[in-house]
């Protein structure tokens, strides 16, 4: 059987029939097989979940959402997903991580990020009055606006979603795993199967290719970004230029007890 290494992930049946073959093993449900599918294929889904495991921020999970609020309403758990593509609902609990929060509608703003309890202490009782939402935090798998909306408002939400593992029981379904991820993801199914097989030295060769290639790669897709280098502690940049006539003496305030932590 070939094996299609494009741009493209293997599917489970592939990955078996491939991991066959260089272990020159019987994989199959019979018992005169060398090695039971059911055991191979919770090998790949066991290194799979080691690889994602590592971060929260590869590139290939990158999603785009998109939110209409509703009046007087703060907490939201459902979205639609625009990218990747094909467009669906989808609920808070597909999503891995939220880093950003935009509002299109009139001039538009981006919201800040603040926590919960800040949150509620603030808009709370009769403070808790309808606006253009400036702030978001997240709770309890809900994502709250802050304060609530007092229009109906065009939400764009940028994060990373979560894995899926549809292909772990539809094996025509992809893995769904960066594709630069799928050889290092053979590596870690061919040491667990020699490690199974009671062959140490086989399988602690392949777990080295594999943990040293998932280093390699892993470091190039979480990489900042080269065109700028990494500032530490440099606050939040809220202006374009930082020099006269453009220099507004905005001013993020780390530990600041306003909500925005700014100053003039």
């Amino acid at each position: 059987m070939a094996i299609p290494f494009q741009n493209e992930n293997l599917t489970l049946a592939q990955m078996r029939s491939f991991v066959g073959q260089l272990s020159d093993l019987d994989i199959g449900p019979d018992a005169n097989d060398d090695i039971s599918t059911d055991l191979v294929n919770g090998f790949v889904k066991e290194g799979f979940q080691k690889i994602v495991a590592l971060s929260q921020r590869y590139p290939y999970y990158q999603a785009t959402y998109l939110l209409f609020t509703v009046v007087d309403d703060h907490t939201y758990t459902s979205f639609s997903r625009q990218n990747p593509t094909p467009v669906t609902n989808v609920g808070i609990d597909t999503i891995q991580q939220i880093i950003s929060v935009v509002n299109n509608t009139n001039g538009g703003n981006s919201l800040i990020y603040i926590d919960q309890a800040r949150a509620e202490s603030i808009w709370v009782g009769t403070s808790d009055q309808a606006g253009i939402p400036a702030y978001f935090s997240i709770w309890g798998s809900e994502l709250n606006l802050w304060p609530k909306p007092d229009q109906i408002y065009n939400v764009t939400l940028r994060g990373f979603r979560k894995p899926l593992l549809t292909w772990f029981s539809d094996e025509n379904t992809s893995i769904d795993i960066d594709p630069q991820m799928q050889l290092p993801l053979i590596n870690y199914v061919m040491a667990r199967i020699f490690q199974f097989q009671e062959d140490p030295e086989m399988a602690n060769e392949y777990m080295r290719g594999f943990e040293k290639a998932v280093a390699i790669i892993q470091g190039q897709l979480t990489a900042p970004s080269s065109n700028r280098q990494l500032i530490m502690s440099g606050g939040l940049q809220l202006q374009a230029y930082d020099f006269a006539p453009f220099d507004t003496g905005m001013r993020v305030l780390p530990g600041s007890p306003y909500p925005l932590g700014v100053a003039f």
